[in-house]
């Protein structure tokens, strides 16, 4: 099984560094320990990393994007189960745009200044 240092997926999902600790962090993605103590990670972290980039950009917070990717186990192969978390996020933003809209709609009318 191949594995990849943090330096390897951030390149291969476009973040820096920082960032694969951070979503590590945030347990959007799972690492192991070398016994040289260096984080050591499977493909799959640039998958997760990527849909949780997808999910920010839609207004999704972190903790909501590894809830998601929660129902995906680490290094699956099942292609249904990481198209599943994909629609989960196309729902999600598809909520998002439904309450953008109200929003919209309620500064349109001023309604807001009224509660």
């Amino acid at each position: 099984m191949t594995t990849y240092s943090v330096g390897e997926v951030a390149r291969l999902a476009g973040v820096s560094s920082n960032a694969v600790r951070y979503y590590e962090r945030y347990r959007v993605i799972e690492g192991s320990r070398t016994s040289g103590n260096a984080r050591r990670f499977t493909v799959d972290a640039v998958c997760r990393i990527k849909l949780a980039r997808a999910g920010q950009r839609i207004g999704l917070t972190l903790a909501e994007s590894a809830e998601i990717l929660a129902e995906i186990p680490p290094q699956c192969a099942d292609l249904d189960r990481w198209l599943e978390a994909g629609r989960s996020l196309v729902v999600a933003g598809e909520r998002r745009i439904d309450e953008l809209r109200d929003a919209v709609e309620e500064f349109r009318t001023v309604e807001f200044l009224r509660s």
